[in-house]
């Protein structure tokens, strides 16, 4: 139903303007009445109507007052002046406020309608203009997002050419500089213990993923998440703070499996340059491939011992139990998919947390050390010079994370 209002001081006007013609036929609701201009235009605030009868002489406010601040305040409703004045003056001046029509009283019910109808065609055709302006709106966001989606699947992947880069670079304008975090991923389905159970349709998950993760990488600097190739998931994020990109990941592998129940092979690595996404790409995915080709315990192991590397007393009969699997059966998956035992898979993932954690200055050795599972800062020292050829000190001193 369109909207009408009618404001004339009179009230045997108001009331023979509510009479005159089947408003309710004609699709129309009289939806309120005001006796002076100011009391109009605050009503017209809230009711909002697409149609206004105005008549010129009013107290407090005249309609052509009215109407110049109607015209701020409710641009798409139309008004048709219905005056006591044959006044060209008053004719002219509503013309250039716009007013949709000018009517003398007494008006004829025919005239009346004719304007009326005209009115309504004009709302209609601005109502269809309006809607299809909306559509034509989203399918344009709707369309960028997907091309710039495809621009940065395709560069990553390399199927870019530097010309095309540079091109399309302009067209997007990513406003990524300095170092750039880069997290690739792969949904597994259900390959962690415990996890609720749900089927999921790849399209769907996939989609899901990615909402879950945009909508947590905005606390960050600029970032980006798209689609990349086989399944893969891509998420390129500015960095200012490493340490808390790590944790934004972190807590966005626990919602994933704790609201979806799915896990992910998930690897990040540390862009210094722009030119370098491409490789950095193609060696993470290989190592999405190899860890797929893992058999699903050997990769449940591995996710538990990511999660759980802190404990200090974390044990292989521990995760054996986990893994609903005999402790000398994991042992020998583990040896034969990894050629690593427990004890060097352990270390390996505690001292490569161990490395994230240098890159904050002001964490102290021990403290380090506590987080990666070691009770003593001397075994730990130990430990990470072994697997790394320096001290934990001069890891730092270099800045080689």
């Amino acid at each position: 139903m369109w909207k009408l209002m009618i404001a004339d001081d009179e009230p045997r006007i108001r009331n023979g303007l509510c009479k005159t013609l089947p408003w309710a036929d004609m699709g129309i609701e009289v939806v309120a009445e005001a006796e002076n201009g100011k009391e109009a235009l605050e009503i017209a605030a809230s009711a909002c109507p697409d149609l206004m009868f105005v008549d010129i002489n009013m107290p407090f406010m005249n309609g052509l007052e009215l109407i110049e601040k109607l015209h701020d305040q409710n641009p798409n409703c139309l008004v048709i002046v219905i005056s006591g004045h044959d006044e060209f003056a008053y004719a002219q001046q509503a013309v250039r406020l716009n007013a949709f029509d000018y009517l003398l009283k007494p008006v004829q019910k025919t005239e009346l309608s004719s304007a009326v109808n005209k009115a309504l065609e004009v709302l209609m055709k601005d109502r269809v203009e309006q809607k299809h302006t909306q559509w034509m709106n989203h399918k344009l966001e709707f369309n960028a997002e997907t091309m710039r989606e495809e621009f940065f699947s395709k560069w990553i992947t390399g199927k870019l050419t530097k010309e095309q880069f540079e091109e399309e670079w302009l067209f997007f304008q990513p406003q990524f500089h300095g170092k750039i975090s880069m997290l690739l991923l792969k949904p597994l389905g259900k390959v962690t213990a415990n996890a609720p159970s749900k089927i999921w349709d790849p399209s769907l998950l996939e989609f899901a993923i990615k909402n879950i993760l945009s909508e947590m990488l905005p606390q960050l600097p600029i970032s980006t998440v798209f689609s990349a190739e086989k399944g893969r998931i891509a998420a390129l994020t500015q960095i200012s703070d490493l340490n808390s990109i790590r944790a934004v990941y972190q807590e966005f592998e626990r919602v994933v499996m704790t609201y979806l129940g799915v896990s992910m092979l998930l690897t990040h690595s540390v862009v210094e340059q722009l030119e370098q996404v491409p490789k950095h790409y193609e060696e993470m995915n290989q190592e999405l491939i190899r860890e797929s080709a893992l058999t699903p315990i050997v990769m449940m192991t591995k996710k538990y011992l990511e999660t759980y590397y802190y404990k200090e007393d974390l044990s292989l009969s521990e995760v054996a139990e986990q893994m609903n699997v005999n402790a000398t059966y994991l042992s020998k998956l583990l040896k034969r998919d990894l050629g690593k035992s427990f004890v060097d898979c352990l270390t390996d993932i505690r001292i490569k947390k161990a490395i994230q954690y240098l890159n904050d200055p002001t964490s102290k050795m021990y403290e380090i050390a506590k987080k990666v599972g070691y009770q003593s800062q001397h075994y730990f020292s130990h430990t990470f010079k072994k697997m790394t050829g320096v001290s934990p000190l001069e890891y730092r001193k270099r800045g080689d994370y």
